[in-house]
């Protein structure tokens, strides 16, 4: 069901399904599954993901109690998926949930830890996470945690290196002091047509860099009708409100952020009846539906929001 397309990471023995799937949307909680618990929700939802020809799955939050699931899942699929992990979130056990982290040790003992807690010798993508501006790389720089990514590549614990962030500009400024294998940033109707984008998708196509785009589905609040309002977190900062004449489609989100370079894009649900619907969607328009008419909206929309 889900395409096949040739990665630019299969030089780094990658090879990530052009369709993959964000876990943390689902891994946190249930509350609206009476019937179901956390783990069994979760588990659910990855092998149906896997059925349908998803094969690649973002560990987002390192979730501790996700990975018995996903240990599970894997263990007789581990040459058959990839997986990206990041570099810089951590389980808090304070706040019983997940923080960000600079911290060089805590981040070496939470990969550590993810390693044996899934029972693998390495990840697909070691991802750095959500860099929000130059001083917070530069801070990456100064505590050894690029050295570190780098040094998991070289010892074969990770595949591939990569950074994320949500400005388009401020991906441009790393990727041009240093080399990463992949960037991960939000790729949709909002954010494609920035000028900021272009050039930085341009630059990853020259520079053999490959895209993994999220946000691409906009949180399914392009599915409406009703006027909604566009948060900045995953429009490049950008916030508006819009109210579209006619709903998009889980399948022209995909097909735009496809149209645009992204090798892989990776969404998030939180019942396996959603994931279902995104994927039902992107299989029968085998023919895309013509988009233009959305994006225009999205464009003059934001265009005079500034």
């Amino acid at each position: 069901m889900a395409r096949n397309t040739n990665n630019r990471l299969e030089s780094n023995g990658v090879n990530l399904s052009s369709l993959g799937l964000g876990i943390e949307h689902f891994a946190r909680g249930v509350r609206s599954l009476k019937d179901l618990s956390r783990d069994e929700n979760s588990k659910l939802i990855i092998e149906e993901a896997y059925k349908l020809g998803i094969t690649h799955f973002d560990l987002v939050f390192n979730l501790p109690y996700f990975f018995q699931v996903f240990k599970e899942f894997i263990k007789d699929k581990r040459k058959k998926i990839t997986f990206t992990t990041h570099l810089g979130s951590y389980f808090n056990e304070k706040a019983n949930g997940h923080s960000k982290t600079r911290s060089l040790n805590i981040i070496q003992s939470t990969y550590d830890g993810m390693l044996e807690s899934l029972d693998v010798d390495y990840a697909d993508i070691a991802l750095i996470q959500f860099v929000t501006h130059k001083d917070d790389f530069e801070d990456i720089i100064k505590r050894g945690i690029l050295d570190y990514a780098l040094q998991l590549k070289k010892e074969g614990k990770a595949k591939a290196v990569g950074v994320s962030a949500h400005k388009p500009d401020l991906l441009m400024k790393m990727i041009e002091k240093r080399d990463f294998d992949v960037i991960m940033f939000p790729l949709n109707f909002a954010t494609g047509s920035m000028d900021s984008t272009k050039r930085l998708l341009k630059e990853c196509k020259q520079e053999n860099i490959a895209v993994i785009g999220i946000k691409n589905l906009l949180k399914g609040k392009a599915f409406s009708t009703k006027r909604t309002n566009y948060p900045a977190y995953f429009c490049a900062g950008n916030r508006f409100s819009i109210k579209l004449d006619v709903p998009a489609t889980p399948a022209e989100c995909f097909n735009y952020g496809f149209d645009m370079g992204a090798d892989t894009l990776v969404f998030g649900v939180k019942t396996v009846d959603e994931l279902k619907n995104n994927m039902r969607s992107y299989d029968e328009e085998s023919i895309p539906k013509n988009y233009s008419k959305t994006l225009k909206h999205f464009e003059e929309t934001i265009q005079s929001s500034q």
